[in-house]
């Protein structure tokens, strides 16, 4: 009986460490890399964070992929220049540079795309207007849309409780296009004469433009 239960003892010690044995191999196996598992039955904390670092591609200044500003507001641009009306009860300065003194910057000033980028700034404060809007935090820019050759910014009467924004980087207007500025719901940026429903704006560098 002894001499069974020492041969049944052996057999069951060998099976163990077969098995144990096989499972060494195939962990040996998946660290090392000789087993490549499908990366689709990967979990996602085991998916690599980001690919390797690879060198950046030199990129000319000037050309397509430079790290130039985007289009549309920019809620770190305020407006310093004159309070004189540039429109009805609206001061606003459209340029071709970040660096221009009618601008100030909370962060690092933007880098323009220089044939297709301009900068509008505009500000009610202080600026001389027989009928401001009662009830509102001034004016705001609201957006720009394409039409024609023509850009035309948008400026709204500011609500309460809503983000006051003095600025956008804007396209520059296609060939004998120009830049308008036109009120949305208020009397900021009507034009001064009254006649028409939108201010134009003086191109930058061009007749009527302040000297830089």
């Amino acid at each position: 009986m002894n001499s069974t239960f020492t041969s049944r003892a052996a057999a069951c010690a060998l099976w163990i460490v077969t098995l144990a044995c096989k499972a060494s191999v195939q962990a040996d196996a998946n660290v090392s890399g000789d087993v490549s598992p499908d990366p689709s039955e990967l979990k996602s904390f085991d998916r690599p964070l980001e690919t390797p670092a690879t060198a950046p591609t030199p990129v000319d200044e000037g050309l397509p992929g430079s790290n130039f500003a985007l289009f549309g507001a920019r809620h770190d641009l305020g407006y310093s220049g004159p309070k004189s009306a540039t429109c009805a009860c609206l001061a606003v300065a459209l340029r071709d540079s970040p660096t221009d003194s009618a601008f100030v910057w909370e962060m690092e000033e933007p880098r323009l795309e220089p044939t297709s980028q301009w900068i509008i700034a505009l500000s009610s404060n202080d600026v001389p207007c027989d009928g401001p809007p009662s009830g509102t935090l001034g004016a705001s820019y609201q957006g720009y849309v394409t039409d024609g050759n023509d850009v035309v910014v948008y400026v709204e009467a500011l609500g309460e409780g809503r983000p006051m924004t003095s600025g956008a980087i804007i396209p520059k207007p296609k060939a004998n296009g120009s830049v308008f500025v036109e009120s949305t719901n208020a009397v900021y940026g009507k034009p001064l004469d009254g006649k028409s429903k939108r201010c134009k704006l003086s191109v930058p560098g061009g007749p009527g433009a302040p000297a830089q």
